[in-house]
């Protein structure tokens, strides 16, 4: 029965849909935005009392497989979630358990990110449903989501095949008033179909939070007599009644996020328009202010009588008047990968920096981050700009970057394959004990569950070592000159040996030890004796600094500083600065003493 309701988020309203329908076992990688729903399970269950199965794998194959295996032999209803681009590492076994009928029930969560907000790129999950001929619906709010988990997973056991949920982060991180059900009790309720509006001449088909943002719209406009509003729910196999709905209308606008799928199932090229001839912008996210927009103009110019739509510019404007300063994504003040990332410059402004995902992405404002491709290729790449040097006889200076769950995810396999095939670059494992950007996740190597039940961790520089790498150090980046003077050390080790140098640069997240580092050596003061050159400003990038133009000076926030004295490093008239500096003049990088530490 339903007993209550509780205010929460998409994912979680996912992961309520799914306890409800019996859930046994759910496995996930965190990825934004999809990182909540595992959470949410283990939330749910415990409010139930019930046994559920739930666990972080070490990536997007590892779970998807542990949801298959339970799912396909085990008989169990299971459920995996991931983001949409760790559904492509989960692809290849996606493909092949598209072809086999599972005992039990099985749900893929995939999240999309239109725009993209936190992601690579904006693929949608739908095209890729539709192509390998796999159930897919496209919530279009959180209580929708709730409803559409429950259904996927019972609909997935009685028919034995596997279901897509994909979600968007509209709908993922959207807050609503969610019923919640006994499990077994909800009553999934679909507002799908034709589902606003009495015009023939205009149809509008839309999906997911494009059909929530058309609907509003229509009544904003009060179109109601003009458009007729489709709202497609269950992607593919598309029903059959959306094709009588196009053939009832003289034209029909298709509005979807974001690629052409529900466009390229209807087909009728001179009937629809969409994205595929213009009406619709090629790329990025559905707003609301681009719904109006598009609608305004194609009813304009069908003689409706309605006008162009023109934004209210009142926000914008007062906003205008306010002096905010720009600022770009940057990492935390006191991020230990901001110090990682200065040394890395300081002592070789000039060398190749591949690049990895995840916070560390960030250090692309300092100079050290060239590459960012996906996960893992951070060592690959770096393996290749080796062997296309080393052809012409050259050994430069390669620093990649990778974080501590990303090697666990993605590189253990390319390590190896740099020292079997003896490359010389530095590695970079920048350790901060969590995976921090998708939301504070425990990783594989704490051995902490999603449950913070402690089992058994595993020690990156274990693994380092059993790949046959022989240089490997660890460093607290917060150690500015010994940090500089070990990337130094492992580059004269290249040009003795032809493996890998890898460097672990290990300090804990500050959101993770709540903001306060542990053993901060000194108060900031340099504003006192600043110069005015923005040698800090340009180096560290930090957000705690900013310049005062009328005083010609730096301004540090106190808010923000967690005092961690990088800072000292990258000033040249700072005692720690001008000891680096004469140090590099003496050829001898990073052979001063920590200062004041």
């Amino acid at each position: 029965m339903h007993s209550r309701e509780e205010v929460i988020i998409g994912n979680q309203a996912i992961a309520r849909g799914l306890v409800e329908a019996g859930l046994e076992i759910a496995a996930a990688y965190p990825g934004t935005p999809s990182s909540e729903i595992l959470p949410g399970v283990v939330y749910f269950r415990n409010m139930e009392g019930l046994k559920i199965h739930t666990e972080w794998s070490t990536n997007e194959l590892c779970a998807f497989e542990v949801a298959f295996g339970a799912a396909a032999y085990g008989g169990a209803r299971a459920a995996c979630f991931m983001k949409q681009v760790g559904l492509n590492v989960a692809f290849p076994a996606l493909l092949r358990s598209r072809e086999r009928s599972i005992e039990g029930g099985l749900v893929i969560v995939s999240c999309d990110d239109p725009g993209p907000q936190s992601s690579q790129t904006e693929q949608d999950t739908r095209l890729i449903a539709a192509l390998f001929g796999i159930p897919v619906f496209d919530p279009s709010s959180p209580s929708e989501a709730a409803d559409v988990a429950y259904h996927a997973l019972n609909w997935s056991f009685e028919n034995k095949v596997p279901v897509i949920i994909r979600s968007t982060h509209r709908v993922s991180h959207a807050r609503e008033s969610v019923p919640l059900y006994d499990p077994g009790a909800r009553k999934a309720a679909f507002r799908e179909g034709h589902v606003a509006g009495r015009g023939r001449k205009l149809g509008i088909v839309a999906s997911g939070m494009s059909s929530s943002l058309v609907y509003d719209v229509i009544e904003e406009l009060g179109a109601s007599e003009e458009v007729s509003l489709y709202k497609v729910l269950k992607v593919y196999p598309v029903d059959e009644a959306l094709g009588r709905f196009v053939d009832s209308m003289e034209r029909v606008l298709v509005l979807e996020e974001t690629d052409q799928v529900i466009e390229a199932l209807i087909g009728d090229v001179n009937k629809v328009m969409g994205r595929r001839d213009g009406t619709v912008p090629s790329a990025g996210e559905i707003t609301y202010d681009i719904v109006r927009d598009i609608l305004s103009r194609v009813l304009a110019g069908a003689g409706s009588g309605k006008g162009p739509f023109v934004p209210d510019g009142a926000i914008e404007e007062a906003l205008s008047r306010v002096a905010v300063v720009p600022r770009p994504p940057k990492l935390c003040a006191g991020c230990p990968h901001r110090a990682s990332f200065f040394a890395m410059q300081y002592l070789w402004p000039d060398a190749i920096y591949p690049g990895d995902i995840g916070c560390y992405t960030l250090g692309i404002s300092q100079g050290a981050v060239d590459t960012c491709l996906d996960m893992g290729a951070g060592v690959t790449l770096a393996e290749g700009f080796y062997d296309a040097f080393d052809q012409d006889g050259k050994l430069v200076p390669i620093l990649a970057s990778i974080g501590d769950s990303t090697f666990l995810h993605a590189c253990m396999a390319p390590l190896y394959d740099a020292v079997k095939n003896r490359k010389r670059f530095i590695l970079v494992i920048m350790d901060n004990s969590t995976t921090a950007m998708t939301g504070m996740q425990p990783t594989p190597q704490t051995g902490v569950t999603v449950d913070g039940v402690r089992t058994r961790s595993v020690a990156i520089e274990d693994i380092v070592k059993g790949l046959g790498v022989n240089y490997l150090r660890i460093i607290d980046p917060y150690d500015v000159p010994a940090m500089i003077r070990t990337i130094g050390e492992a580059f004269d080790r290249l040009k003795e040996e032809p493996l890998p140098a890898v460097i672990i640069a290990r300090r804990e997240c500050l959101l993770l030890v709540k903001g306060a580092a542990k053993d901060a050596a000194y108060p900031v003061e340099i504003e006192r004796d600043c110069i005015g050159c923005k040698s800090c400003l340009k180096t560290l990038d930090c957000l705690a600094m900013s310049f005062d133009e009328a005083a010609k000076k730096i301004r540090i926030d106190d808010s923000l500083c967690t005092n961690c004295g990088i800072c000292y490093y990258a000033c040249p008239v700072q005692p720690q600065g001008k000891a680096l500096k004469a140090e590099k003049k003496a050829d001898r990088p990073g052979a001063a003493a920590p200062g004041n530490r």
